[in-house]
């Protein structure tokens, strides 16, 4: 295994289906508030669903849009959907402003659209807030391919092989996870003697300071390793002295890596 597996995202699956389900279920409240008795009747349904006016069949249609695009976990279409999901709380709450002249009950209208924008804004809050491990951020946003690690793209020059121990012959692009001082990380790069990583959050790290490092999918043995070069989500690592065992794992980890 040499990349972390995403955890899927139950959760917002679930809201998925709710959205998709949303915009039946709100004709049938507004029609049930319409005070007429045999609202659901089909001659007097489709005569109603005929009334409903452009706005109200646009957030609809955004309603559903949304539920299709929480479907698919990748930043592109998670971003789709919050916009969508801020244009249905723009809109909910100018039907809550607009309530009183609205020829439905204004009650039932306030409480419905109330209850619309809690929704909204609770679903707005697990879309903004669901990470790693259950969307990957590195990804292209037009691709599921992780991207390269632009902020030090400009740093890995013909130069940098030489100078850099972390950049020998026996350099890999390979991501796997890794607890960096404690905290996760994934390696842009990987050697016999060194490794390159990210970090989700901003590297505290400093040059030349010693950090301790375990590679779950290689190998149980911790190591230290010390700082060569800080960036601001990452840092370029030397293994300090690694345990022959540690040696062992990750030359046979990365045979099996080329084979």
């Amino acid at each position: 295994m040499s990349t972390t597996t995403l955890k899927k995202p139950v959760g917002v699956y679930l809201l998925a289906v709710l959205f998709l389900l949303a915009p039946l279920g709100n004709i049938f409240i507004s029609f049930a508030g319409s005070g007429l008795d045999n609202w659901y009747q089909p001659s007097i349904f489709f005569s109603l669903a005929q009334s409903i006016p452009w706005f109200d069949w646009l957030w609809l249609a955004l309603l559903f849009v949304t539920g299709l695009l929480l479907f698919r976990p990748h930043k592109l279409s998670w971003s789709i959907a919050i916009v969508t999901l801020i244009v249905v709380l723009v809109m909910n709450a100018f039907r809550l402003y607009s309530a009183d002249s609205n020829s439905i009950d204004p009650l039932f209208l306030k409480v419905f659209s109330i209850l619309a924008i809690i929704c909204t804004l609770s679903v707005l809050v697990i879309a903004f807030y669901f990470r790693f491990p259950y969307l990957d951020r590195r990804s292209q946003w037009v691709s599921s391919k992780p991207n390269t690690d632009r902020r030090a793209a400009t740093r890995f020059t013909e130069i940098d092989r030489r100078d850099d121990p972390t950049m020998d012959a026996r350099f890999f692009n390979i991501r796997t996870p890794v607890l960096c001082g404690g905290a996760k990380a994934m390696t842009e790069s990987l050697s016999e003697t060194g490794c390159r990583v990210s970090l989700d959050q901003p590297c505290t790290f400093k040059k030349d300071d010693m950090v301790t490092l375990k590679f779950s999918d290689i190998s149980d043995v911790q190591i230290t390793a010390q700082v060569v070069d800080q960036m601001e989500f990452g840092a370029r690592l030397e293994f300090i002295k690694p345990d022959l065992q540690f040696k062992q794992d990750l030359s046979h980890w990365l045979k099996n890596r080329k084979s």
